[in-house]
């Protein structure tokens, strides 16, 4: 395994606090439903356990995606702030793998963690038109 993804694998709770703490209680997703404790606390395990997932199996990735798109139309999460949370979520990867970098906290080659970095962008492509397709179709259906 290569040793960027074993240090996010490592640290997989501290990068998805770091997204929930910098970004996701930003979002409407998230003051709609910030007095429910179980929801905050059952979104971040889940979270933790995706990201675990599509690091020991990319594959996964955009099933994941496509699950999440349907979910956020249930949740009459409108599309933007599913995209924007969506998004945010592989800016603080990337930002939490860029800190840790800096601070000589991960160490590895400039080489790996560009080639990671670009891995991230192409797993938030894959997986943006995945949840986009999740989205529309549940909409479709109403």
């Amino acid at each position: 395994m290569p040793t960027v993804v074993t240090f996010i694998n490592e640290h997989v709770e501290e990068v998805v606090n770091y997204w929930i703490s910098t970004y996701y209680v930003n979002s409407d997703e998230y003051q709609l439903r910030r007095h429910d404790p179980n929801y905050v606390e059952a979104h971040r395990y889940e979270t933790i356990a995706l990201l675990r997932q599509a690091l020991m199996n990319e594959s996964s990735i955009a099933s994941n995606a496509k699950n999440m798109g349907e979910d956020r139309f249930d949740m009459r999460t409108s599309f933007k702030d599913a995209l924007t949370n969506h998004m945010s979520f592989y800016r603080a990867i990337n930002e939490f793998l860029i800190i840790h970098y800096k601070k000589r906290t991960l160490i590895c080659t400039e080489e790996e963690i560009f080639d990671m970095l670009l891995k991230f962008r192409e797993y938030e492509a894959t997986s943006l038109g995945e949840l986009f397709a999740g989205y529309t179709s549940k909409e479709a259906i109403r």
